[in-house]
């Protein structure tokens, strides 16, 4: 058991969240499963392995046990399922444009998962929006990111802006998603209109391109750009925040803009 003993020393140094599927390709690609269960049974006993779910563990540490081993949350949202792709308040946090800090973690799947709660962390799982599936464009606006020594997958700060105007309930709401996007030091709009050719809804047109007038002047918009936006908003008015009536209509972009975001007042709400 030496050999094998040092091998999963050092991929426990390396990963210290992992998939079974992980440990099987680092330990025996040529297909003995039998030998990786083995040794994943055998230091789950020795208490050097915890386990999250079924398929997902952790590497305890030397002089801690399952229950005091501090588990990195976003490892654990990127590899819940294999196509996870770190998005909304999650992405801004990681990116590092986050004004609150939240014990919820979000990510894209291509497939519906149920969502998760580990200690006090909750985990939900957004389906990727089904024109991207359609499109074979699920990772468009995505980058890599080293987290802990490991890779994880998150939309660029471009998708995540397009992303969280149009779902602000995954950022926490309007007032946490301002402070947030109002971090960014810049954004690409050509990647920003690419992205939205590629979603095909004139609602996002509208959000994106009333936030980009708002923050004209930080984020050095072209009135070029803006035109391009309006050119593409919808027909007739619609709510950004269906659950909320009344607000003020922009008429430049058709959209119902609740009166905190209007005002961009704050210190009210």
């Amino acid at each position: 058991m030496a050999t094998n003993e040092k091998n999963i020393s050092v991929f426990l140094e390396t990963h210290p969240v992992f998939t079974i599927k992980e440990l099987q390709e680092y330990y025996s690609p040529s297909g003995r499963g039998r030998e990786v269960y083995d040794l994943l049974l055998h230091n789950k006993r020795m208490r050097r392995i915890g386990v999250k779910k079924s398929g997902l563990y952790y590497a305890i540490r030397p002089g801690s046990d399952a229950a005091t081993t501090q588990v990195d949350p976003f490892l654990i949202a990127a590899k819940l399922v294999e196509d996870s792709v770190l998005s909304f308040h999650t992405a801004l946090d990681l990116l590092g444009f986050s004004h609150s800090i939240f014990n919820s973690y979000y990510y894209y799947s291509s497939r519906s998962h149920s969502a998760k709660q580990f200690g006090n962390d909750h985990f939900r799982c957004v389906l990727q929006p089904g024109i991207l599936r359609k499109k074979s464009s699920a990772l468009f606006g995505t980058e890599r990111m080293e987290r802990s020594g490991i890779k994880v997958v998150v939309t660029g700060k471009e998708r995540t802006l397009v992303d969280v105007l149009e779902r602000p309930q995954f950022c926490g709401g309007f007032e946490e998603m301002y402070h947030s996007l109002e971090k960014m030091p810049y954004v690409q709009t050509e990647l920003i209109l690419n992205y939205l050719d590629l979603r095909e809804q004139k609602n996002l047109f509208a959000r994106v391109g009333f936030f980009l007038e708002q923050h004209r002047e930080q984020f050095h918009i072209e009135e070029s750009c803006l035109q391009t936006l309006e050119r593409n908003k919808p027909a007739k008015p619609l709510y950004w925040d269906r659950s909320r009536k009344g607000g003020s209509l922009k008429n430049r972009w058709n959209l119902i803009v609740p009166e905190e975001v209007n005002q961009h007042n704050w210190e009210e709400f």
